[in-house]
């Protein structure tokens, strides 16, 4: 979107505006909105979800949280996710790697799951200790092109989400 500063933060607070209604019957229901910071929208950078987190009136609008979209830096994003408490809802297990927006070998692509790629997620899974998070957490890919499975059959599909999983789960333990 390319909005900063002040205008980023009445960008925000008028998205929040607009979510009133929403969120009262999110409330009546029992649920949260939890809006991902994804690239190429209003809600993608640092100060965005800082701001969204500031501004809501109600628990049920929260964030999810996307480590793809962010800075690669683990520390940042540890800070980040201190900041934001449990203003987080939902958090996507998922570095960027590669990326996922073009053609490239499977092993490149798969760095985009924990314990695949660069982002060390030891200081991320120790800041959300530290917040005692407890809501969802998804290991999370996207193949190229979107909509193919990320390995070749069930099994395999299902090893790699594991794999990812139990590196997550010796971080929880230490």
């Amino acid at each position: 979107m390319g909005l900063r500063g002040s205008e980023l933060k009445a960008a925000v607070a008028q998205f929040v505006e607009q979510l009133k209604p929403h969120l009262d019957v999110a409330q009546q229901c029992g649920v949260t909105i939890a809006i991902e910071n994804h690239g190429n929208n209003l809600i993608e950078s640092p100060d965005a979800i800082r701001w969204l987190a500031e501004l809501r009136p109600s628990e049920h609008l929260a964030i999810a949280l996307a480590p793809y979209h962010l800075p690669q830096d683990p520390e940042r994003i540890a800070g980040l996710i201190r900041e934001l408490g449990d203003a987080t809802a939902l958090f996507y297990a998922w570095q960027h790697g590669s990326g996922s927006t073009k053609a490239q070998p499977k092993e490149r692509e798969l760095m985009q799951l924990p314990g695949r790629g660069a982002l060390d997620f030891a200081p991320i899974i120790a800041a959300l200790r530290e917040i005692d998070y407890r809501g969802w957490t998804e290991v999370f890919m996207h193949p190229f092109p979107r909509g193919l499975p990320i390995v070749d059959g069930v099994a395999n599909v299902t090893a790699e989400i594991k794999r990812s999983a139990a590196y997550l789960d010796t971080l929880t333990a230490a």
